[in-house]
């Protein structure tokens, strides 16, 4: 889809470079890539995949979380110094259930196997129990193994917004409700509507945050989202039609959130989602899914110890079909990224060659490194 988007790929036929968005030459042994396809042996005909990396400094814009929700933490200490003022009772909110990755540290769902950071196997390490780090966040605790740090874009007395910590999208946010614990998204449909009420107010503060801090940043919108200017981001409706929002079950925090990105991805997680690595089937559930869902008003006794697969099922049975909410959505999240994107090849100091072998400087394609298989 062109350099622009993200990710690339040179092509080589015979002795013509074909290259997207650039001139063609009819001699390769002038072009820096023919080293490399030598090196790979590749064939005549073929493709390499290039993925931009490496962002130069200051060349992209950010949109500074507000000053007036900036403030000390109201616990100081660890979780565990919270246990000790506020009893056992709190350790059932204050733990995970996931597996963290070897490669980057990510704490990832117990069900991948792969991490959905940086797509290190994690099929073979063991479930651990880290501290949930949403409930220090809730509770204003100052610290874990790392501080308890957020870049907070909205807060009340019934939720929080803040960005990703692993943000996938240069807008990406989680809605928390902060004036109860819900672990995860099954709880939702022991009370349907409670549940829908709380979604609703999630989703409605995480657009709010999207349209009035990033879209109404008129140097970030208009670096980062092609056209931006010419799209009426004020239309509801338009902007829901571009959003990338939901839940994941089971979750990397057990503390019931909602992601919502407004694409562009970065071209590294744009690269995952071409690889299906993201929004995993039978694990991410979009966020009109779940609303419709929950319309029906049908109370799921003890959903909250339900496997997933079960809740799937009893929807399925009363017409709602989550494999056709799940492919609609995962195929307007591509067509949404490669309409937004607006990735120049110039702001980026690296390009990362065919999933890894070597990464060059994207000024004159020279080999700066080669990345190892850890696998």
């Amino acid at each position: 889809r062109g350099v622009s988007r993200g990710v690339s790929r040179i092509r080589y036929r015979g002795k013509v470079w074909i290259r997207q968005r650039t001139e063609a030459t009819t001699d390769p042994t002038t072009d820096p890539m023919d080293d490399l396809l030598r090196d790979n042996n590749a064939p005549t005909t073929g493709s390499l995949p290039l993925l931009l990396a490496k962002v130069k400094r200051d060349v992209l814009p950010y949109v500074d979380q507000p000053r007036e929700d900036a403030c000390a933490p109201l616990v100081e200490g660890t979780p565990d110094d919270f246990v000790a003022q506020h009893g056992e009772k709190s350790l059932s909110q204050l733990k995970n259930k996931v597996k963290k990755c070897p490669g980057c540290g990510k704490l990832n769902a117990f069900t991948l196997e792969a991490c959905n950071s940086c797509g290190t196997s994690i099929r073979d390490v063991p479930i651990s129990y880290p501290n949930n780090v949403f409930a220090g966040f809730v509770y204003g605790i100052q610290k874990g193994p790392f501080p308890f740090t957020i870049s907070i874009r909205k807060q009340t007395a019934s939720l929080l917004v803040f960005d990703d910590l692993l943000q996938m999208c240069p807008c990406h946010v989680n809605c928390i409700p902060t004036d109860q614990y819900v672990p995860d998204v099954r709880l939702l449909f022991e009370n349907p509507v409670l549940g829908l009420k709380m979604v609703l107010s999630m989703y409605e503060a995480a657009k709010d945050v999207v349209k009035s801090q990033f879209l109404g940043n008129k140097s970030w919108r208009s670096k980062l989202i092609r056209g931006a200017d010419d799209i009426d981001w004020k239309d509801d409706q338009i902007l829901t039609k571009y959003l990338i929002s939901g839940f994941n079950y089971p979750p990397s925090q057990y503390w019931l959130h909602l992601q919502t990105m407004l694409p562009p991805m970065t071209p590294f997680h744009y690269s995952m989602y071409l690889q299906g690595r993201h929004y995993t089937y039978g694990r991410f559930f979009p966020i009109d899914y779940i609303l419709d869902a929950l319309q029906m008003e049908i109370k799921i006794p003890q959903a909250g110890e339900m496997p997933i697969e079960g809740i799937i099922q009893f929807f399925e049975a009363k017409g709602l079909r989550y494999d056709e909410y799940y492919h609609k959505n995962y195929q307007r999240y591509g067509e949404v990224h490669r309409a937004l994107s607006n990735w120049k090849a110039g702001d980026f100091s690296r390009v990362i060659v065919n999933g890894g072998d070597k990464v060059l400087n994207t000024e004159d394609l020279k080999i700066v490194e080669v990345i190892l298989d850890y696998e």
